[in-house]
């Protein structure tokens, strides 16, 4: 069976065997008067519930307070609790590290999570042996579904052509997720 071409009519179950784009998402929320910000998959939960109950979900909590981030940033300085990925820290590693830095995922579980009580030092270090790291070696978010399925094409048909990984990749999304 092939993906249905609107949300409407359909139940959670039906709806969520589908793969939909973040914008279809949010044109759902929208008709329905429903929050429109959040992730894909928070979007995809809210909408699902909708679709089961006919009621939108009860907010989710509210933002905890931000972390206390200092002004200034040295190599020494230490990672606190509720930390964020500003543009201030990435101004810092930019400095450190060079115009080549980002927020890959190891830098953004780094501050985050992992890394809370190190030193930015150790979150230096760390972003530049996540560089080093052979390519396809980190595992892709569950959310970034595109991203999965072109990986796992090009491993399973290495001499395949990018068009070729489109074409699987249009069939797959408008298939149900459990075909």
């Amino acid at each position: 069976m092939t993906r249905p071409d609107k949300i409407d009519g359909l139940s959670g179950d039906d709806f969520a065997a589908y793969y939909w784009l973040k914008a279809d998402l949010v044109a759902f929320c929208r008709a329905h008067n429903l929050p429109t910000s959040g992730s894909k998959q928070l979007l995809t939960e809210r909408i699902r519930h909708y679709l089961d109950t006919g009621n939108a979900p009860k907010p989710a909590r509210k933002r905890t307070k931000k972390g206390n981030m200092p002004d200034t940033f040295t190599p020494e300085t230490i990672i606190g609790t509720g930390w964020r990925c500003n543009q201030a820290l990435r101004a810092f590693f930019e400095q450190e590290i060079g115009a080549s830095f980002h927020f890959n995922q190891f830098m953004r579980d780094f501050i985050k999570q992992e890394g809370v009580g190190q030193s930015l030092q150790m979150a230096i270090d760390g972003w530049r042996q996540s560089k080093a790291a052979p390519k396809g070696a980190s595992e892709i978010a569950p959310q970034f579904e595109h991203n999965r399925h072109f990986r796992a094409y090009f491993a399973a048909h290495p001499a395949a052509t990018r068009q070729d990984a489109i074409n699987a990749w249009n069939e797959k999304k408008a298939q149900r997720k459990d075909n």
